[in-house]
Parts: structure tokens; C-alpha cells; sequence
């Protein structure tokens, strides 16, 4: 027993149970070199443990091969390991935060949706908690919980599950889809691609589940790292590395155009920023990239206060240096950076006026960054692109053209931001797929 080794989580930190499983996969995974299933599916993540689910309570035969020699290791990484399963948004809302095609997951979600999810859950001896009226974690904040209880119940339900099972090529011949792999060929009246997008490769993540999309004929829209942090030209954010603003204003501005206003929390790095707010609206931020080399972003780090509020706490200093005061509002160190970049680091408060006093506010109103990267799929919790939902049926998730084929999760070309959104259509799309209707 030594492939779960330099995984996420050490063997002696996992709860008994966990390891107890795992020793009942690996052994799995043995066994006799050609196989016959009525479904096969490629992944042994989230969706892919879901859908074994689905399909095993319906009395089906099911094969999942998972290429790492543990399953659910991205699963066990989500959340900062604490897993934030879902989130307490109605459908129509929570469909409206993936953008214009967030439509496509209705059917999805109204098979293990928000309180559905949280039933199936709870089904598998798996309490939730909402902790702040959003997001619902797992009573334990331990995504070690939620992958015990997914292969608890795929033990019960008979799931063969195959580890370091990595498939080489998948096609349909012969009236059946047959899968290559080392350990020999798995034949399949049905298969489900839930490989999962780009994101972790060092956890296993490299693009099979695009190359056999497009095997079977399915078109794959370009990607990208989203939910990730930015570079920036600038070099001053290292200066206030791991420095916190809370409900900051952060807006994109491209071509002279100001486009909408992303709110939340911004952490400085050492080479630029990160935070919730950053993660939602660097969804937007590659294709802009690739059509203008650089994005200008405008911070508004002061809880959203304008010019006229800072013009009467202006007028208020009366005591010591410009930067002193500043770092009554800021961290002192960013209350350095904005009074270098004002011209007003060894201004005295009460001396502060005219052009130098409306340079500092348009600061304080408006701090430029120049985005001139990402931390690419390293640091990227989800993948933008993917298999076009055109050619495949909401209702179903069966492929439009391959019969028998059905595709589920982050393959899927739809990512939403973070708060639980992602997951909950992990989970979902697993489980409509693995219905097999």
C-alpha cells in the first residue's frame, strides 16, 4: 500500500475510514485484463463518483477509471481542503452567475440541485452547514468527508473503481465503447467523460477528456486558467504581500470603456493580486489579454468611499505626515505605495491641497494595476472553454453525436465563480449523466 503516497493529504491525517476505502480501491483495481460493463465512466473525481452513484442505484454494472492512484484528489483540494459543496442560491440565480449559457444546467440542478444536493448528502452520512447564509461546507470542513461518503456508498453499490487506470484512446466499434488501457480493454454499453478540465495538473489534470470529446466528434472551444490570480506590471503589490482589503471595488477597464464592477476581497502577492474578487472577474481577463496584450484594472480599495468622502477626511488631518494618516484607512505599507505614487510621501497632512490632495484622491478613488498575466492552471481552481453545450442535450447530457456517450463537469464548456458554484455542477452533472437516460 504505497500509491497514496505525496498525495494532497498524508496517510496518517486521513480519517480511518478514508484509508479503509482506499485500501478497498486499491484493491479494486486488480483483477482480470478485459472487462464488460454496462457503463463505463473516465474519471474518478466528483462528477465522475457521482455519476457511478447514479448509475449503481439503477442496478447498473459500472467501471470507473481514474488515471491517479487515488481518487478524488481535486475534490480533496477544493475549498482549501475545507470543500465548498454547494451554496444556498435559488436555481434562476445561481444559473444567472455562469453567464449567458447558465441556462444549460437547469435539468441538472433540478435533479441535485442546492437542498437536493444537501438530501443525497446527508444520504451518505455527510451533515452540511451554512456558516455565512451562502456557502454550505460539509459539518466537518473536511473534503475527506465528502469523498469517504461518495466511496462508501460506491463500495455498496458494487462500483468497480480502477486506479493508475490511465486510458490511452476510447472509440465505439463493434456496437460498444471500448477502452484501451494498460490493464486491458474495458467494453462498455455506455460511457461518461468525466475527466474534468486543466486545472491541478499536478494533480492529474492534462486534457484527455478533450482529446476523446473530440474522438467522438464533439468541437472543443479554446481554454483557459480561470478563478486564478493576476500579474501584474506593477511591482509595488509584492510590497504589500498577504495584505487583506475587504470589500473592495474592482473594475476592468479596456479601450477607454469601464465595464461592470466586481466587489469583494483583495490580497496583494508577490507578483500582483488574488482574492474572491479577483478569482470571479479573472474569468474575463484571457481573452482580453490575447486581444490587447495588457488589461488595466481600477481598485477602489476603500470600501467604495468617493472623491467627496476623502475631499471632507482631507480636510480633517491636522496632525502628522500624509502616510501616517493614510495608514489609519490602509495597511501602512500600501499607505507607503499610495503616497509614493501621489508625489505625497513627505507631504505633512495639514499641508496637504490642490493638485496634490486631488491627485491622492483620484488614487485612493481609483488605484491603477496593469494585469499583464495569470498564474496559469497551477493556481487556477476551474477552466474556462471546453466542449461546446451545443452538441450536447441539457436534458440528458448525452452526446448529440455519439449515442451512449454523455459528458459531465468541468469538460463541459461552462465555469461559474467561486462560493460553491463550480462543485454544485460537478455533483450535479454527474449525477443527470449517470442516470443514462
Amino acid at each position: 500500500m504505497r500509491w497514496f503516497q505525496n498525495a494532497t493529504t498524508p496517510a496518517d491525517r486521513l480519517p480511518a475510514q478514508v484509508f479503509a476505502l482506499m485500501r478497498y480501491t486499491d484493491a479494486m483495481s486488480q483483477g482480470s485484463q478485459n472487462k464488460r460493463c454496462d457503463l463505463a465512466i473516465i474519471g474518478g473525481g466528483a462528477s465522475g463518483l457521482t455519476a457511478a452513484i447514479a448509475a449503481g442505484r439503477r442496478g447498473r454494472r459500472v467501471v470507473v477509471c481514474e488515471k491517479m492512484p487515488r481518487p478524488g484528489l481535486k475534490l480533496l483540494a477544493s475549498g482549501g481542503g475545507r470543500c465548498n459543496v454547494t451554496n444556498t442560491l435559488p436555481a434562476e440565480a445561481f444559473m444567472e452567475r455562469f453567464g449567458p449559457e447558465g441556462r444549460f444546467m437547469g435539468p441538472a440542478l433540478a435533479e441535485l440541485g442546492g437542498e437536493k444536493l444537501r438530501r443525497f448528502l446527508r444520504e451518505l452520512g455527510i451533515e452540511t452547514v451554512v456558516d455565512d447564509g451562502l456557502r454550505v461546507w460539509p459539518a466537518t470542513r473536511r473534503s475527506e468527508t465528502v469523498l469517504s461518503g461518495l466511496l462508501a456508498e460506491a463500495k455498496r453499490l458494487g462500483v468497480r473503481l480502477m486506479l493508475g487506470c490511465e486510458v490511452r484512446s476510447a472509440l465505439f466499434a463493434e456496437g460498444c465503447f471500448q477502452l484501451a488501457c494498460k490493464a486491458g480493454t474495458i467494453a462498455a454499453e455506455k460511457l461518461i467523460l468525466a475527466t474534468g478540465g486543466l486545472t491541478y495538473p499536478r494533480l492529474g489534470a492534462t486534457g484527455d477528456g478533450y482529446r476523446f470529446a473530440a474522438a467522438f466528434g464533439h468541437s472543443v472551444k479554446p481554454c483557459c486558467p480561470a478563478g486564478v490570480p493576476l500579474l501584474t506590471r506593477e511591482d509595488w503589490p509584492g510590497r504589500c504581500k498577504a495584505f487583506t482589503i475587504g470589500k473592495a471595488l474592482v473594475r476592468i477597464a479596456v479601450g477607454g470603456q469601464k465595464k461592470r464592477v466586481f466587489n469583494g476581497d483583495v490580497i496583494f502577492t508577490e507578483h500582483g493580486v488574488a482574492g474572491p474578487v479577483i478569482l470571479d472577474l479573472s474569468r474575463e481577463i484571457p481573452p482580453l489579454l490575447a486581444r490587447h496584450g495588457t488589461v488595466p484594472l481600477q481598485l477602489n480599495l476603500c470600501r467604495g468611499r468617493d472623491r467627496e468622502d476623502w475631499q471632507a477626511i482631507l480636510k480633517g488631518w491636522r496632525h502628522g505626515a500624509v502616510r501616517e494618516r493614510l495608514a489609519e484607512h490602509f495597511p501602512p505599507p500600501l499607505a507607503e505605495v499610495l503616497c509614493e505614487l501621489a508625489g505625497t510621501a513627505g507631504t505633512a497632512a495639514r499641508a496637504l491641497g490642490g493638485e496634490p490632495a486631488e491627485r491622492l484622491i483620484g488614487l485612493l478613488v481609483e488605484t491603477p494595476l496593469t494585469v499583464v498575466g495569470t498564474a496559469g492552471y497551477d493556481q487556477a481552481f476551474i477552466t474556462r472553454g471546453g466542449v461546446s453545450l451545443k452538441e450536447v442535450d441539457p436534458d440528458t447530457l448525452e452526446s448529440r453525436l455519439c449515442p451512449g456517450l454523455y459528458l459531465c463537469g468541468e469538460l463541459l464548456d461552462l465555469d461559474g465563480p467561486c462560493g460553491g458554484f463550480n462543485l454544485q455542477w460537478a455533483f450535479a452533472s454527474g449525477y443527470l449523466a449517470g442516470l443514462g437516460r
